[in-house]
């Protein structure tokens, strides 16, 4: 299955033959429209006409009998989207929608008076390079901070700020794993990743958590050699060092709360995991600099700071790489699902709802189970109400992508 855009420049006399032979009711505008075609391997088996200008117009969407029900019509409405989305298009218009409200209400479009509406498709354009801008100043910072603190802290013999300027490089390798994971999560759902590419963000934040973990082992390992060394040098106590400590500590508070402000729309696993990688450089921070000051009583506490800070990367890089797992493995959020079986169960349609299961993706969670009505509704009656049950839900949960429900007839023995 792929999907074709018409190129302009071409020749499309000789083609326009091709979707006239598929649909006799083919028309196209050369001037004004833009013609998408799909194939199944090398058969042409679809079109869909638009309209281009501030607001897209899907003009017509047609699959061949043939291939209707198997998901055709979805994959070439995805791309369409997509497409129009990177074309600055902020929604998508259609009106003659013949039997086509099920279809396009599946896909969150919304009634209007005239027919079917997508709107804010560019917001998820804004929030992608906000998250992408984000990751490459905090890359730029990270680079600043660990120079600084791993400079210094060689120079001054503080492992304390070492162990703060060690962080900071990891951090610059997870912004970059970030913006990766970014690029390739935000990419649409396509035959062989049904539910798009959101786990990958899941496989980054475990990479990042395996980088933390190895660097928080390697602190501990000169931590305790120093603390066990009869001949190690003490911390050279300097303003510098206070005053670098300082500045990270406002560094890293300013990138906590613009990040918080550029990402507040948008919480994946990554941007979940990078905003909590900040809490902790807060802390961490924070802990270096009262290891210094309070190394003017015993230059020993440098060392049990550097100590205790180590520990404490290696708990958040373990909590990171568990959290992200359980996501990968599918792990339930019973509290999740009780909370929307309890849902289903207040729509008196409803006899009975069980068998729950969930997969996430990205910010993106998919929902399945089975459910029981009474056996005299039509199949018609039957799809109408869980369409209905569906909507509601999804409003109520944003990051319910999909409610897939499988129904069951209520027998009066039951």
């Amino acid at each position: 299955m792929k999907v074709e855009h018409w190129d302009k420049k071409s020749n499309i006399t000789k083609e326009l033959q091709k979707f006239r032979a598929l649909d006799i009711n083919f028309s196209i505008d050369l001037d004004n429209d833009e013609l998408f075609f799909i194939y199944n391997e090398e058969k042409l088996c679809g079109y869909a006409t638009i309209n281009l200008g501030k607001n897209a117009k899907l003009k017509k969407i047609f699959i061949i009998p043939k291939y209707r029900n198997n998901g055709y019509g979805t994959f070439l409405l995805k791309y369409i989207i997509n497409w129009i989305t990177k074309e600055k298009c902020d929604s998508l218009i259609v009106i003659n929608h013949k039997k086509m409200n099920n279809f396009l209400e599946k896909q969150k479009f919304l009634r209007t008076e005239n027919g079917y509406i997508l709107n804010n498709l560019l917001e998820t354009l804004k929030q992608e390079k906000n998250m992408v801008f984000v990751a490459k100043v905090a890359i730029i910072i990270n680079i600043i901070l660990a120079f600084l603190k791993i400079f210094s802290g060689k120079i001054f013999n503080s492992m304390s700020l070492l162990a703060d300027g060690l962080n900071s490089f990891s951090d610059l390798i997870t912004n970059i794993l970030v913006i990766v994971g970014l690029k390739v999560g935000s990419n649409p759902e396509d035959k062989e990743h049904p539910f798009g590419h959101g786990k990958i963000e899941s496989v980054f934040s475990v990479i990042i958590g395996t980088f933390i973990m190895l660097s928080a082992v390697q602190l501990i390992r000169e931590n305790i050699e120093k603390f066990f060394s009869k001949n190690g040098e003490n911390v050279k106590l300097s303003n510098i060092l206070i005053i670098i400590s300082i500045i990270s500590i406002l560094i890293k508070v300013f990138q906590l709360i613009f990040m918080k402000n550029k990402t507040k729309s948008y919480r994946g696993a990554l941007i979940t995991s990078l905003l909590q990688d900040y809490k902790n450089d807060i802390v961490i921070s924070t802990s270096v600099l009262a290891g210094l000051l309070f190394s003017k009583i015993n230059p020993i506490f440098d060392t049990i700071i550097g100590l205790v800070v180590a520990i404490y990367i290696l708990k958040s890089g373990y909590e990171l790489i568990r959290d992200n797992s359980l996501i990968l493995m599918d792990s339930q959020n019973e509290e999740l699902l009780s909370k929307i079986r309890d849902e289903i169960l207040e729509f008196e349609e409803i006899e009975n709802a069980h068998d729950f299961k969930m997969t996430t993706s990205g910010k993106d969670i998919y929902i399945f189970l089975d459910a029981r009505m009474k056996k005299d509704n039509t199949i018609e009656e039957a799809h109408e109400i869980i369409n209905t049950i569906s909507k509601k839900i999804k409003y109520k949960h944003p990051n319910i992508k999909s409610l897939f429900v499988h129904i069951e007839p209520m027998y009066e023995d039951d």
